[in-house]
């Protein structure tokens, strides 16, 4: 199908995440009235499994062996249809939370994906992002933001509403089990 998605590097780290995050999803929904009904979006969903991380340091699982622990916290779309292409342009903007642990370096690294889908599961495209966070000074928690702008051709009267884009952290098989195991 080929490539759906493209990035603005617009990261943002701040300490009160709400307020921004908020205004960047409001200042896509314009405030002069549309002449006809936006398009319907895709539905995001986060994946259950791999909407927290727990980065350990070394072998040992230990509270002490912690280096980080990362949740998706929160999530937008705003999606508007280019009528000469047929193309849904979406910007999907993610909300990280990021805890230091007593076994941080000073930074967290880590990826998270970005997949389009069909409403039979088909993923008609995949790709994974990489962040880094440093926590500065004496900060013990951050939170990011980062835009994703995938792209999803409409074929054979399809809407946005056919669609799902799925967000999940990027897991080792030890960090998927651990997540497994709280759940």
């Amino acid at each position: 199908m080929g490539r759906l998605f493209s990035r603005v590097l617009s990261r943002v780290s701040f300490q009160s995440g709400a307020v921004v995050f908020a205004s960047l999803i409001l200042s896509g929904c314009g405030l002069i009235e549309p002449e006809e009904a936006p398009p319907a979006c895709p539905e995001i969903i986060v994946l259950k499994e791999a909407e927290e991380m727990t980065r350990f340091q070394g072998q040992g699982r230990d509270l002490t062996d912690v280096a980080f622990e990362a949740s998706i916290n929160n999530f937008a779309n705003v999606c508007v249809l280019d009528e000469e292409t047929n193309n849904l342009n979406n910007q999907v903007v993610v909300r990280f939370e990021l805890t230091q642990g007593p076994a941080s370096d000073g930074g967290a690294k880590f990826n998270y994906f970005v997949a389009v889908a069909t409403h039979d599961r088909k993923i008609l495209s995949r790709e994974s992002f990489d962040l880094v966070a440093p926590f500065e000074g004496n900060r013990t928690s951050i939170a990011l933001v980062d835009n994703i702008f995938p792209t999803i051709p409409l074929r054979n009267g399809k809407t946005g509403a056919d669609y799902i884009i799925f967000i999940g952290f990027e897991l080792t098989r030890s960090e998927l089990y651990y997540n497994r195991t709280k759940i």
